[in-house]
């Protein structure tokens, strides 16, 4: 299953082109076995939980979806910084919420991946008019390589209109 890492290598090789990555939230490591980060901040409550973790030198802010199952992953502007004096384990700052995001994420995927670890990365903004456009490309992680690479396969369609209700804010 792919680790955070793995996630922020992601957005940075399409940074500029995509600002998120959604991915179910048992898929992720980190996330599913809560305590292997510590180093996160609470920086939301409402309306969705988010966090602040630092991964590899760059700030990551993680929104949860919890009745999806889904979080979205995004790549802070700016320079990294050091952690704050007040950050907790994962686990800790996203509280049940977690938990019932782990739950709607095997409910949503109704046993249909089987391991398979899909993402979809969010395209922003496009032209001059500035009007939002589904600009989506599907992802699997590949555990061999343990990166990410384009999917185009059997679930596609399926993948997309299943994390694309988290797509758009």
């Amino acid at each position: 299953m792919p680790r955070l890492h793995d996630v922020v290598q992601v957005l940075q090789t399409y940074r500029g082109r995509y600002e998120a990555l959604d991915a179910f939230v048992d898929d992720i490591d980190e996330l599913r076995l809560p305590g292997a980060v510590t180093e996160v901040r609470l920086i939301a409550e409402a309306p969705r939980p988010v966090v602040e973790a630092w991964i590899g030198g760059e700030r990551l802010s993680i929104e949860l979806f919890g009745d999806q199952g889904i979080a979205r992953f995004r790549l802070l502007a700016g320079a990294p910084q050091a952690p704050a004096a007040d950050t907790v384990a994962i686990g800790a700052a996203l509280g049940g919420a977690l938990g019932a995001a782990l739950g709607a994420a095997t409910d949503k995927k109704e046993g249909l991946l089987g391991g398979l670890a899909l993402g979809l990365l969010i395209g922003g903004l496009l032209g001059a008019a500035a009007a939002p456009v589904d600009r989506t490309l599907a992802l699997q992680f590949d555990p061999v390589s343990s990166s990410w690479r384009l999917y185009d396969g059997p679930l596609r369609a399926w993948a997309k209109k299943t994390l694309l209700p988290a797509a758009m804010p």
